[in-house]
C-alpha cells in the first residue's frame, strides 16, 4: 500500500497559481441561527402559506436545523420556497416530532441553501422559506423552529 499525504478542500494548493482559494464560508464561516415560531388557527385552510424566514442563498445549512412539529395544526409538514412547496421538508407529522432536514454526514451536509432546495444554480440574493398547507388544518397549532447555518 502507498503512503500518501493528502489535504482537505480547506487547504489551498500554494504551488498552483491558478488554484482557487478555499471558500470563505466553508473555511471560516460565522455560525448563525434564526429562531422562530409559526402558528396556525383551526380555521386555516388548504393552500395557506406561512413565511418563516429569509436567508441568503449562499449560506450553508447545518445540523441542528429543526422544526418541532409536535403541536403543529397540520397532519402533513411541508416546507420549501414560495413556489416549490416541499423543497426542504415533506413528511407526515406522525413520522417524528422533530424534523431535521440536515444531519451530520447526510446528502445535505455542507451544501448551500440553494443546493439543499434542489435549485440548478445559485439565484443570489435572499431565499424565503415557507411552510405550506396541503389540507385544511386539523386544529390550532404552533411550530417552533431554528435554522442553523454558516455565513460570511
Amino acid at each position: 500500500m502507498a503512503v500518501v499525504s493528502g489535504k482537505s478542500n480547506l487547504i489551498p494548493n500554494h504551488f498552483d497559481a491558478t488554484a482557487e482559494p478555499p471558500d470563505p464560508v466553508e473555511l471560516r464561516g460565522r455560525y448563525k441561527v434564526s429562531t422562530g415560531t409559526v402558528s396556525n388557527l383551526a380555521s386555516d385552510s388548504n393552500t395557506s402559506k406561512y413565511h418563516l424566514v429569509d436567508l441568503p442563498s449562499h449560506v450553508i445549512l447545518l445540523p441542528g436545523t429543526f422544526f418541532d412539529v409536535a403541536a403543529d395544526g397540520y397532519a402533513q409538514i411541508v416546507i420549501g420556497t414560495y413556489s416549490d412547496t416541499d423543497a426542504l421538508v415533506d413528511q407526515t407529522k406522525i413520522t417524528e416530532n422533530i424534523v431535521t432536514p440536515v444531519a451530520n454526514g447526510d446528502a445535505n451536509h455542507g451544501k448551500r441553501l440553494w443546493e439543499v432546495l434542489g435549485l440548478a444554480a445559485d439565484p443570489g440574493g435572499m431565499i424565503g422559506l415557507w411552510k405550506h398547507a396541503e389540507a385544511d388544518a386539523a386544529g390550532a397549532g404552533s411550530m417552533p423552529f431554528a435554522i442553523h447555518y454558516l455565513d460570511n
